[in-house]
């Protein structure tokens, strides 16, 4: 099934390292499958490497200074192109085009760096927008799952390739004759600060003693050798390169060993590389490293006796033996790595991601409404948990507005979006008030049993029962800890049930409203947002947690009276659905409107709340903490 992924060439504008290897070589391949016809890049300012056969679009160049314009950049240029998919080479994302991700390490998260930096904070808005990830090692997949807290998360696998092959002896010796090198020498390949952990080998060279003289090391990393390196290395003869592919290919070819004692890498291509020139390898057991080099390199393990061991390894690695050994064990292993490999399965990855995609966009457009089964149509998208383009939809015939099938909601109840909850107590305490003016008034005394569903923390359920009501909370997902005891498995048998930021939680809401009519309750409670008309900005929606999935309309409620045989009684924002006969007591005739007599007690619904916590304070707790310890005594 052919699809349309945009791919942001933004890498290119950045450097020509190998990410920008990858990207070529993923392109290059894709030409020869025929996969490049369903793809086209973004190329920022005409960066790119051309392709030929890759469709280019040329885009203005990325800057950190309006994060937001270029996503909204982005998105235009997907909808022109009505793509499917989106992809980026460095942590570009849309507005709301799905989107997918190749990770190459997770070194700012593993290592601690700072995080609000521009590039490394755009990198988590990203990891957090994107629906759809690869990786280019199991280890880097491992830890953006530690790191996204996502531990179920699906990762695609591709490991880069290398085009290295072993030099000619005369490519070597040109090599060596450029850059004056008359000795063995061990190869540093990289930068020489941090993770990259160079000083480690230094440490072990100085231990060589006198023999360092008979050596020469070569940095590839640029730059002038740092004062205490060049101290660590005495005599021997240090240079400092910085190597094109052919003279890297030699560096490698002619060495004694590549010594790479990375603390940290997403990848480990020098590894390979290594490897596939017929150098041995020096390096540590850390991060993906094991993963490229299998049981071929020297490994140092990073621990107390790593100065030591990497010195013996030194040493070790220049006997015949050992070296033809790993050389031969070094060439199977490269073998194992090749770029059509990784473009086939990112090929494969991208493709499913589309094509689910697209899917999606289908069952989105014959969604039926959860709540009376009639058809639905779209009115806007939004971007939920900050990631998920997710669909919102009004039926036809009920007016119910809903997000589509809520596949996100594994995430959406995590604990940490409590914190969203910021209204729960004044909430709570109001809706203690009306009901506690509400029921009297429906002819109900504190022998009526009232549940509460959907609980939460319980602080309604303890407020009724402080003013002396045979209140109760069920709850599926919490245990309400301000009134533990008085929990109930089930909300059948109750006389009032109340609703309060509940509806906009159902996921299924036409299961939920017939499982609590079916209980016959005279009375039942629901305070949530009514909306005629509702809009992509509508502060209701609080895409930011993703929890609120259904939403009710004037035309919602009529539906919900009619089905179930209710009478709707508006009470200052609380929608209260009662029986026939108890709506006689409440609603005048001949206005249709709540009875004037009974309008002054709704207006001080918090004045008789405090009445009744303070008219008997604690005598109410008092009877509920004699009743837990009867409940105890008895068990």
């Amino acid at each position: 099934m052919s699809s349309k992924i945009v791919i942001d060439g933004v890498f290119f504008q950045i450097g020509r390292s190998g990410i920008a290897r990858v990207w070529t070589k993923l392109l290059q391949h894709w030409v020869n499958t025929g996969f490049a016809s369903e793809v086209v890049v973004l190329d920022r300012n005409r960066t790119c490497v051309r392709v030929d056969g890759v469709r280019y679009r040329d885009v203005p160049p990325f800057g950190y200074d309006n994060l937001d314009e270029d996503r909204r950049m982005v998105q235009a240029l997907c909808n022109d192109e009505q793509a499917d998919l989106f992809i980026s080479s460095y942590y570009t994302f849309p507005v709301s085009t799905p989107s997918a991700m190749l990770i190459y390490d997770m070194i700012p998260e593993a290592l601690g760096w700072d995080l609000t930096q521009p590039m490394w904070r755009q990198k988590q808005e990203a990891m957090q927008y994107g629906q759809y990830f690869s990786a280019i090692s199991e280890n880097s997949a491992r830890d953006l799952r530690k790191h996204l807290n996502r531990p179920d998360l699906k990762v695609e696998i591709a490991y880069t390739g290398t085009d290295f092959v072993p030099a000619t002896p005369a490519a070597i010796d040109s090599f060596k004759t450029r850059h004056g090198i008359d000795h063995p020498y061990f190869l540093i390949s990289g930068t020489r600060g941090g993770y990259k952990n160079v000083a480690l080998f230094f440490k072990a060279f100085e231990t060589l003693g006198d023999a360092r003289a008979r050596y020469s090391i070569v940095c590839t990393g640029g730059g002038q050798i740092e004062p205490e390196f060049a101290a660590q290395a005495g005599p021997a003869d240090v240079k400092v390169v910085i190597l094109d592919d052919n003279d890297m290919q030699a560096a490698y070819s002619g060495a004694v060993s590549l010594v790479y004692p990375s603390l940290y890498e997403g990848f480990g291509l020098p590894v390979l590389e290594a490897m596939a020139c017929d150098c041995p390898v020096i390096t540590s057991d850390s991060s993906s490293i094991p993963e490229v080099g299998g049981d071929v390199p020297l490994y140092v393990h990073m621990d107390g006796r790593a100065v030591t061991q990497l010195a013996e390894h030194l040493i070790t690695i220049q006997d015949p033996q050992v070296r033809r050994t790993m050389i031969e064990a070094g060439r199977v292993q490269a073998r194992k790595f090749r770029w059509d490999t990784m473009g086939d399965i990112m090929q494969r990855f991208l493709s499913d991601a589309a094509n689910d995609c697209k899917a999606k966009k289908v069952a989105k457009a014959h969604a039926a409404c959860r709540l009376c089964g009639s058809p639905t149509h779209a009115i806007f998208n939004k971007q939920v948990l900050h990631r998920f383009d997710v669909q919102y939809s009004q039926c036809d015939h009920c007016g119910a507005v809903q997000t589509e099938k809520p596949y996100w909601l594994a995430e959406a109840y995590v604990p940490e979006n409590e914190m969203f909850d910021t209204g729960q107590v004044t909430r709570s305490l109001i809706n203690a008030g009306v009901l506690n003016t509400l029921l009297p008034l429906c002819g109900m005394d504190n022998k009526t049993r009232i549940v509460d569903y959907g609980c939460g923390s319980g602080l309604f359920v303890r407020s009724m029962r402080d003013i002396g009501w045979d209140a109760w909370g069920y709850d599926r997902y919490s245990q309400p800890r301000l009134a533990l005891g008085f929990q109930t498995p089930t909300f059948s048998g109750f006389d009032v049930v109340n609703l309060c930021e509940v509806v906009e939680h159902f996921d299924e809401p036409k299961a939920a409203f017939d499982a609590i009519f079916e209980t016959n309750p005279k009375v039942v409670v629901i305070q949530t947002g009514i909306a005629n008309q509702v809009a992509a900005d509508w502060d209701y929606l609080t895409a930011e947690h993703g929890q609120h999935i259904f939403f009710m309309s004037p035309k919602t409620l009529n539906w919900l009276c009619q089905t179930y045989q209710r009478v709707a009684i508006n009470v200052i924002g609380f929608q209260v659905l009662v029986t026939p006969e108890i709506a006689v007591k409440l609603i005048d005739p001949a206005t249709g409107a709540v009875r004037a007599e009974h309008q002054q007690a709704f207006n001080n619904v918090l004045v008789g709340l405090w009445q009744g916590m303070f008219a008997k304070p604690y005598f109410h707790a008092g009877q509920d903490n004699q009743l837990l310890k009867d409940k105890a005594n008895a068990v």
